[in-house]
């Protein structure tokens, strides 16, 4: 373990690189400091002594020079664990020293070998003095053990090699021991961590730095032996130093490195994992996806350091959110995915609020800008299994709510919903989870077609074939080599010791056996085959014992890769698996029983025992082989798809031991009598598979009309949207018709929030939303009385609650329409004050939908620049002036800056009374 703890409070290993390094930066408790002090303490009063001896030495400076300099270029290049531990490689060359240098000029290469690594890191001084009484305390320890050794056990260990050898033992053992009790204590009194929180003792942390000292010894020993025996020493360390990367590398691979989440890859495999547990024992889970809001705009208006800090800011939140066992990780983009194990719907909800709630009140510090940057983000959850069954499903169904929420305003959260969504939309394909295996650094295609008569996943019975279309992952790779292996050299060993000579039946059987694999049949649409080769195999272990075994499954496989030419291992590994499945069906039905009747029944009793040892080792070869490759259990694969086999196997080994029987009795001419019931079974089975085809043809029409008619529901559905949404537009024109002075007043607002909108960035889809939320966010005013909406003087405190209520009104009107469910958060809100103070629900600041901050700014500049029974209309300069001050208290300041660009209103507007009256005011209020 490196003699450097990787963090100690306030100065981090790599601390030293942003300033100084002080006392303070490091830290420390008291505790440590005086451990330290006794430490520094210890190592004076150890190496002192030696310190004042190394003018004296005149010997072994050459050794010294090769083994600091090794040490130092070591120690600059150390290996970080995904433990947060340091690896150095430098310990090799300080164990050979122990074993070599006088103590004089031991002591010296700790102070040697750190130095450049300080001038590189810069650590404050306490980690400083840590590294230099730790290695020199730790070289001192390892001199004096293997020095008392080598001294003192002459007679115990006479020779001289062995005693060697143990001394280097003990010293290596001594430095592992020291080495980790100081690290060890250290991090306790500086960060807190009990001894197993650290992994310090740990088998394997224990283990790899034995290792590296007992490669010291090795370098010590070669350099007594023959010094020029070097580089054969330290070979091996840097194969060492390259293995102990691959943790750390591994660690790399899981973790995004702008956020430090997990990247999507991980979290594919995580998600897929945890769906099969959840499924498996019957347990909830659910999944968050999260859209940073309009990064856009941060990365246009700071740079895009500041929109990387948002996104950092955003992971520490997750990270102080979530509970430890949550997998974060960030999906893509600006795009974050959660799954939450254990989790239902409801309570992910509230996890998916509290989120939305501490980003919206975090200020993100960015140094290109003034102030702090605020955020905001879109939540969708989906749960499994009410959302979705499998991962692409789950994060489909998330990502549609995450869609809702922007539609709705951003800045919220939803659940999962089965309605539709309120608007068509251009938008792209389906996210789905990452694939398990390889880099994808670009789109994947699209997949080519695929002639399902060639795909065959589920065997059916007498299918004698292995696991296809496998990819041959390590795992997958070792067990297709062993059963390959071990199945064709048992086959070839039953050759040897068979003792069948019937060789002319033998190949009879063979001949049987591949007419009736060539003769499959095909199951285009559950990709399977049908085979009757199955019965001669049966009945060739039982006539020719294992001699038999290797013929058979050569035979079988050579035909069914004639007809489908797959892959070696395919064909090896069909060989292998069913070379084992005929050795131990023959194992059973070649037991010798007397004559007789009884003997015979007790022939045809091992054939059915014989059928399912066939069937057992067949088909449990082969769902090892896929779950393997499916990363499943293959018992589960089993028990799924092939258990239901057994009954077909248990027939096909009793018709293998009659005409076991029949053959002993007329010899080949009951092979010919047999085949001929075989063919008509094969027969048979093709009249049931084009039955099947054609009901399944029917079935295929019967989907087809459904499917039309739920294309004409569409098209009925889409007119019907399309004449409400009309009735409600004439509506809304019959409310502004109601008072002269506000005709028009709601097409006004819609094109002063389109052009908002645009302005802002909104997306089509977004756009289409506001636009109807903004032509209907009067509607409910049907509800208010003439005498309160006409009333030319100030209104009571009775007629303003009735007059407030229309928003809630107009949102109750447009949410019963069943298909705009989406505007009417921005109906419903259109009062609300960035401040908080507005109605009905005093939300404020982004709280607030987007779509409702927008109409507030329109509607409100209208209504200044229209002349209403109560008031004239105001210039527009004024009302500009007026909107612009009310910027963060009754507006929202980014939309009133859209609203000043989008200037002149007139581009805008095109029907606004006022505005050819004060064409001179509005130019120069542009």
């Amino acid at each position: 373990m490196s003699a450097v703890p990787e963090t100690l409070p306030g100065g981090e290993l790599h601390a030293g690189r942003e300033g100084p390094p002080t006392a303070e930066r490091a830290g420390l408790p008291r505790s440590a400091q005086v451990y330290l002090l006794i430490l520094g303490v210890a190592t004076i009063a150890a190496a002192g002594r030696f310190y004042l001896k190394v003018p004296n030495v005149h010997e072994d400076w050459l050794a010294f020079a090769l083994l600091a300099a090794a040490a130092t270029v070591a120690q600059v290049f150390p290996v970080k664990s995904p433990r947060n531990m340091m690896y150095h490689t430098s310990v090799v060359f300080l164990v050979a020293a122990a074993l070599l240098l006088p103590p004089e000029l031991l002591v010296l290469i700790p102070l040697v070998q750190t130095v450049p690594e300080w001038l590189k890191e810069r650590y404050p001084w306490p980690i400083a003095v840590f590294n230099v009484s730790n290695y020199t305390l730790n070289a001192l320890a390892m001199w004096g053990i293997a020095e008392l050794i080598l001294q003192h056990t002459g007679t115990t260990i006479s020779n001289p090699d062995a005693r060697f050898a143990v001394a280097g033992l003990a010293a290596a053992v001594a430095y592992v021991a020291v080495n980790h009790v100081l690290l060890g204590v250290i991090l306790k009194l500086g960060r807190g961590h009990s001894f197993r929180e650290t992994g310090l003792f740990s088998v394997e942390s224990l283990s790899i730095d034995l290792v590296l000292a007992v490669l010291g010894v090795s370098l010590a020993a070669f350099w007594h032996l023959n010094p020029w025996l070097i580089f054969a020493a330290l070979a091996p360390l840097v194969v060492v130093h390259r293995s102990l990367s691959v943790p750390q590398l591994q660690a790399e691979a899981r973790v995004d490195p702008k956020t430090g989440l997990y990247n999507a890859r991980y979290f594919a495999t995580t998600l897929a994992a945890e769906i099969a547990r959840a499924a498996r024992f019957e347990r909830p889970m659910s999944l968050i996806m999260a859209d940073l809001d309009l990064l856009r705009d941060i990365n246009n208006s700071y740079g895009h350091l500041a929109g990387d800090a948002v996104l950092q800011g955003i992971a520490e939140i997750f990270r102080s959110q979530l509970r430890h066992y949550d997998v974060p990780a960030r999906f893509g983009g600006e795009e974050f995915s959660i799954l939450l194990p254990e989790t239902p719907a409801d309570q992910a909800l509230e996890i998916a609020e509290r989120i939305r709630r501490a980003v919206a009140e975090r200020e993100f510090e960015v140094e290109t800008a003034a102030e702090p940057v605020r955020a905001t983000v879109s939540i969708g959850v989906a749960s499994f299994p009410k959302d979705g069954a499998d991962a692409n499903e789950l994060i489909h169904q998330a990502d549609l709510a995450v869609y809702r929420a922007k539609l709705q305003g951003r800045n919220r959260v939803l659940g999962a919903s089965a309605e539709p969504l309120l608007l068509a939309a251009e938008r792209g394909a389906k996210l789905r989870a990452v694939r398990e295996d390889g880099e994808h650094m670009s789109p994947l295609p699209a997949a080519e077609p695929i002639d399902t008569a060639e795909e065959r996943r589920q065997p059916r019975p007498g299918g004698m074939v292995g696991p296809r279309f496998l990819s041959l992952s390590p795992r997958l790779a070792l067990v297709v080599s062993a059963v390959s292996v071990v199945g064709i050299a048992a086959g070839i060993a039953g050759l040897v010791w068979g003792t069948s000579t019937d060789y002319v039946g033998l190949l009879a059987v063979l001949a049987l056996v591949g007419g009736g694999q060539a003769l499959s049949l095909e199951l285009a649409e559950v990709e399977g085959s049908i085979s009757v080769s199955a019965v001669g195999s049966l009945a060739g272990a039982a006539l020719f014992d294992y001699r038999a075994a290797l013929p058979l499954a050569l035979t079988v496989a050579v035909v069914e890769w004639s007809a489908r030419r797959t892959s070696l291992h395919h064909v090896l590994y069909n060989i292998g698996t069913l070379s084992l499945a005929s050795l131990a069906a023959a194992s059973v039905m070649s037991v010798h029983v007397a004559s007789g009747t009884t003997a015979h029944l007790v022939t045809a009793a091992l054939g059915i025992v014989g059928g399912a040892v066939y069937f057992g080792v067949n088909m449990g070869l082969v769902s090892l082989a896929s779950g393997i490759e499916g990363h499943e259990s293959p018992w589960s694969v089993f028990h799924e798809r092939f258990a239901w086999l057994l009954p077909h196997y248990l027939v096909y080994g009793f018709i293998g031991a009659v005409i076991a029987l029949a053959y002993d009795a007329v010899g080949l001419y009951a092979l010919a009598v047999f085949a001929v019931p075989l063919l008509l079974m094969r027969k048979t089975q093709e009249a049931y598979l084009k039955h099947t085809q054609r009901s399944a043809l029917k079935l295929r029409e019967a989907a087809d009309t459904i499917q039309s008619q739920n294309v004409s529901l569409e098209q009925a559905n889409r007119l019907l949207r399309e004449r409400s949404t009309a009735a409600m537009e004439s509506l809304s024109a019959t409310v502004d018709a109601r008072d002269s002075y506000t005709a028009g007043h709601s097409r006004r607002v819609q094109q002063l929030a389109l052009a908002i909108g645009r302005e802002l960035g909104l997306s089509q889809a977004e756009l289409d939303l506001l636009g109807h939320a903004a032509l209907f966010h009067d509607i409910g005013k049907l509800a208010i009385p003439d005498a309160i909406l006409l009333k030319p003087a100030s209104l009571t405190g009775e007629e303003w609650a009735l007059m407030q209520r229309h928003a809630e009104e107009g949102a109750r009107i447009i949410d019963r329409l069943g298909f705009l469910q989406d505007a009417v958060p921005s109906i419903r809100h259109h009062h609300e004050r960035f401040d908080g103070t507005g109605y009905p629900d005093r939300l404020g600041g982004e709280e607030i939908p987007l779509g409702a901050r927008i109409i507030h700014v329109a509607d409100a500049l209208d209504s200044m620049l229209t002349t209403r029974i109560y008031r004239a209309a105001r210039p527009v300069h004024e009302a500009l002036a007026e909107v612009k001050n009310a910027a963060g208290t009754q507006f929202c300041p980014r939309c009133v800056a859209a609203l000043e660009r989008i200037l002149p209103l007139e581009s805008v507007v095109g029907d606004l009374p006022e505005l050819e009256q004060q064409r001179p005011a509005l130019v120069k209020a542009s």
